[in-house]
């Protein structure tokens, strides 16, 4: 990936992403969050409870954010039964409220919080490599 000058927030966002998104899918080993199903972790998808494009401050948190197979994440539409009941177990009743009273908060990114972001999520992905 080139090195940008000045990139602009939404440029900072993609880029936060992809590393994000590779440090879910590797995090939880490939295996799909709904469904359980297991392959390569580059085969897989980085799949939101609280949808990405909802513009919260969830968009980049880890707890909001599962591996998923392209089955469940593209083609059930993220498969949500199954999702929030995994998200009750694992997280706590509260916890999925609060998470779903957040995603009405729209979250406006800075330029500075974005590359602290990249960073940490690149030291993230350092240390799944140890």
């Amino acid at each position: 990936m080139p090195k940008l000058k000045n990139p602009t927030v939404k440029q900072l966002k993609k880029i936060l992403w992809r590393i994000v998104s590779e440090y879910i899918r590797r995090r939880d080993k490939g295996i799909c969050f709904t469904c359980g199903a297991k392959k390569d972790w580059k085969d897989m998808h980085a799949g939101h409870f609280v949808p990405k494009g909802s513009y919260s401050d969830t968009e980049f948190e880890e707890t909001n954010i599962h591996c998923q197979c392209p089955k469940c994440n593209t083609f059930l539409g993220g498969n949500l039964t199954e999702y929030t009941i995994r998200m009750i177990d694992m997280y706590g009743r509260d916890y999925v409220d609060e998470l779903m009273r957040r995603k009405h908060i729209t979250k406006k990114w800075t330029k500075e919080e974005l590359k602290e972001l990249i960073e940490y999520y690149k030291i993230k992905l350092a240390e799944l490599d140890r």
